[in-house]
């Protein structure tokens, strides 16, 4: 039976799998090298924020979305991720499994060999040390609730290898329209490892835990100003 690395990184189910052919020694080294934690470091899944971040870098989602008008009539956005601190692998692929993504597009890479974009899928080959990888898409995770309030849905994050959860750095960067919304509130609340801060138009939240995290960012309308037909 063959067993792989399996890193989930990403927002709304985007995955890096490793290569499947890895062989036993080459999963130990993989391991055995990873500078940031060790095996019988990593969670089994429960949540649990960090109050402060690892000695040392890990793997780091920065993901910038932007709200529109039009993301307010239709739900869709504008997302911008980049990872960085990337683990060394032969062959990787990010998968990407959102109900509704169109437009997926590599931007920028760095010591990756190469990547090729197929489907809802970035396909990696030779990924080295302090790699880094960032995708451009439009994806629809802006949605309207019963109450007329609108939520801005993220996750699961999670980075996972086989049975346990490693140590990850999140941050989202919202941008909206604040003369048309009203930011009210994020689930989670701000609280040690997680931290929320706002300004005009721009909503930061930063992040770093173990397990698997799920985000809502909760928006009032103007209601004088905002109708979703």
């Amino acid at each position: 039976m063959k067993i792989f690395p399996l890193l989930v990184l990403s927002l709304l189910s985007s995955c890096i799998f490793a290569d499947e052919g890895m062989t036993q020694d080459e999963q130990e080294k993989w391991l055995n090298e990873d500078e940031h934690f060790s095996p019988d470091q990593i969670n089994e899944g429960e949540l649990k924020f960090l109050s402060e971040p690892p000695e040392k870098p890990v793997l780091h989602s920065l993901n910038v979305l932007t709200v529109s008008q039009n993301s307010i009539e239709t739900g869709w956005i504008l997302l911008e991720q980049c990872y960085k601190h990337l683990d060394a692998v032969p062959d990787a692929e990010v998968i990407y499994r959102y109900k509704s993504i169109r437009d997926l597009k590599v931007t920028f890479r760095r010591n990756i060999e190469a990547v090729l974009v197929i489907g809802q899928s970035v396909q990696l080959t030779n990924v080295t040390h302090n790699a880094e990888l960032c995708v451009k898409a439009e994806v629809r995770i802006f949605y309207k609730n019963p109450n007329g309030t609108f939520s801005l849905i993220n996750g699961p994050f999670h980075r996972k290898f086989l049975d346990g959860y490693y140590p990850f750095h999140v941050t989202l960067k919202i941008n909206y329209p604040s003369y048309l919304l009203r930011y009210v509130e994020t689930k989670p609340e701000p609280q040690a490892g997680l931290s929320v801060k706002q300004s005009e138009n721009i909503i930061l939240v930063d992040s770093y835990f173990e397990g698997i995290l799920n985000t809502e960012i909760i928006f009032q309308p103007h209601l004088d100003k905002v109708v979703r037909k």
